[in-house]
């Protein structure tokens, strides 16, 4: 089950949480905000890998090495910077490193008025993408990466301060957000994304019983309906229908379409990938839910709910062991994950490992999940059935009443509960086809007839379109010969190496080929990405020089910097790279 690394590990960035380096501490959410915003832009490039910003955010606050971030995310690249937000004005000063040395590739410092926030987006992840691209190899860059959302900077303000208190994941935090949504699209009725930020809020309201379903549906629908209205062609509407179709409808079809749409416009977005691999738990197709999910672990390895989710696939796969191995990876993501510690003790009770069932216990005991896996264990084990209180079992992840009927040997009591919970779509009946618990009544003939009542939890897996492929840009061979002749007379004639600002966008220019086929003719047809092509040709520049008495009078470096290299750093890796020695030892042996 394991998935394939669909990226070159070097064509892959995370950015860091910049820091908020303005006078009002208050603007976190402005600095948390871009940072995001810049994630988003970046994940539009194809076969560039960029972490989400779960695994990001959770380095935020603390002084780690690039290097072992680096490791630990399986990156090439870090960005990281600043943002200082003053009155109307905002400073960025972004830096992008490579993880493998720590070396600097690239930075700079933006000063830009606020209401030019989108272009000033735009134009760090377009020069970011471009500096990748120059380093590590191939991939398409589109002309834009941002669009600007809505023209009224304030709604865009208040939508940051909504999304800042959402990610905060409790109920106060979501009625705050709910707020300045609302806000937001008061000054700008045709600004999309706070809707879709409303319609999550609603649907977490109502998954944590804080709200009614009724209000739930309510209140989702109308701000689907706004969403409709603005803009339908984003992936978060798709992913909006597809949560509400799971959540109040029960509609899998639908949120399978749904899901579908919202990851071939957005292959990387993890909620998506996470919906779907849940949706084939229900199905029973696990080996697809694990290869969905791993996608979005491969971009979010530090999302304690993608591991719980892996895990609850091999829960119901019955891979007991795999399963605890994805909660322990969870909770130590996350040990408040109360799902992922019910999960373990699940699989314990099932693998009839009593002394780590009893050690789980002990750690859980304040909770009464703990106590009601105690009751079943005993009722499993044939230690005489105990009482139990008559609770509101509505308001628990596992169906206990349910257990407790099925293993007692109750089953007319335990097929009246799930035929009740079905009708009214009481979320722990969600996965009965394949709850381990419940094997006793998949060998009665009723448990066929129920599944044939609700031909709503059926859908047949199709293959998404969520791989990301490889470049579609070819050209034909007389367009390859002109510009490899065209590159060469650049090159070799007018030496155009010798410009220590030359980029892939200017080597574009001069040659009049569009920087992605220029990119793709480069990595695919002569072998090198943008830097190993032109560091190649200063190279062979700076041999000749540095045995050429003429030079004499200039050092090494001098000599470097002469030959168009810019960076100390950058000649002598790539130097000893080449070469197998320092440019000191090829000199010395090569004078003799």
């Amino acid at each position: 089950m394991e998935n394939a690394n669909r990226y070159n590990s070097n064509k892959s960035i995370v950015v860091l949480p910049f820091v908020n380096m303005s006078a009002d501490p208050d603007n976190e959410y402005f600095s948390d905000g871009i940072t995001e915003e810049i994630i988003n832009a970046l994940t539009n490039v194809r076969g560039l890998k960029v972490i989400a910003r779960t695994s990001s955010f959770a380095f935020k606050n603390r002084n780690e090495d690039v290097r072992s971030i680096g490791k630990k995310l399986e990156v090439g690249t870090i960005l990281e910077g600043s943002v200082r937000k003053v009155k109307k004005r905002v400073r960025i000063t972004a830096q992008l490193i490579n993880t493998k040395d720590g070396g600097h590739i690239w930075s700079k410092n933006f000063d830009r008025e606020i209401d030019d926030i989108f272009a000033l987006q735009d134009e760090i992840s377009l020069l970011i993408a471009d500096q990748i691209r120059e380093n590590y190899g191939h991939f398409d860059i589109q002309n834009h990466l941002v669009e600007a959302p809505t023209q009224k900077i304030e709604a865009y303000n208040l939508y940051l301060k909504g999304r800042y208190h959402q990610l905060k994941w409790n109920i106060d935090s979501f009625n705050l957000a709910i707020s300045y949504y609302n806000e937001a699209t008061k000054i700008d009725p045709s600004y999309a994304i706070p809707y879709f930020g409303l319609v999550q809020c609603y649907s977490y309201l109502f998954m944590w019983q804080a709200i009614t379903k009724i209000e739930a549906i309510k209140q989702t629908t109308i701000y689907l309906n706004k969403l409709k209205l603005t803009r339908t062609n984003l992936p978060e509407y798709h992913l909006a229908l597809s949560n509400c179709a799971i959540l109040l409808h029960w509609n899998l079809k639908l949120a399978h379409a749904e899901l579908n749409k919202t990851l071939s416009i957005n292959p990387s977005n993890i909620d998506a990938l996470e919906a779907l691999s849940g949706l084939y738990i229900v199905i029973g197709s696990f080996n697809e839910g694990v290869a969905i999910i791993d996608k979005a672990l491969e971009i979010n390895p530090l999302s304690a709910n993608h591991s719980f989710m892996k895990g609850n696939i091999f829960f119901y796969a019955n891979e007991y062991k795999n399963a605890i191995e994805w909660m322990d990876i969870a909770i130590q993501l996350n040990p408040n994950l109360h799902l992922a510690h019910q999960v373990k003790m699940a699989c314990l009770l099932l693998l009839k490992k009593d002394k780590e069932f009893n050690v789980c216990f002990d750690q859980n005991k304040q909770f009464s999940f703990a106590h009601n896996f105690w009751r079943l264990k005993n009722l499993i084990q044939g230690n005489g059935e105990k009482s139990w209180q008559k609770e509101d079992y509505k308001s628990e992840f596992l169906p206990w009443e349910l257990y407790y009927a099925t293993q007692s040997g109750k089953l007319d009591h335990a097929f009246a509960l799930l035929k009740t919970g079905l009708e009214n779509q009481i979320g722990q009946y969600f996965c009965f086809r394949h709850d381990p618990f419940l094997t006793p009544l998949r060998e009665d003939k009723r448990f066929q007839q129920i599944k044939l009542e609700h031909p709503e939890l059926d859908i047949k897996p199709i293959k998404s379109k969520i791989l990301r492929g490889k470049s579609l840009i070819k050209m034909e061979t007389d367009e390859i010969k002109t510009a490899l002749n065209a590159l060469v007379c650049f090159m070799d004639d007018e030496e155009g190496y010798l410009n220590p600002q030359l980029s892939l966008k200017s080597l574009s220019d001069k040659i009049n080929v569009h920087p992605n086929k220029l990119s793709w003719l480069l990595n695919e047809h002569v072998g090198k990405n943008f830097n190993e092509y032109i560091n190649t040709f200063r190279l062979e520049a700076f041999k000749h020089k540095a045995l050429d008495k003429t030079y004499t009078h200039l050092t090494l470096l001098g000599l470097a910097y002469e030959c168009g290299f810019n960076s100390k750093t950058v000649f002598n890796a790539f130097f000893k790279n080449n070469t197998g020695k320092t440019p000191s030892e090829w000199v010395r042996e090569n004078k003799k």
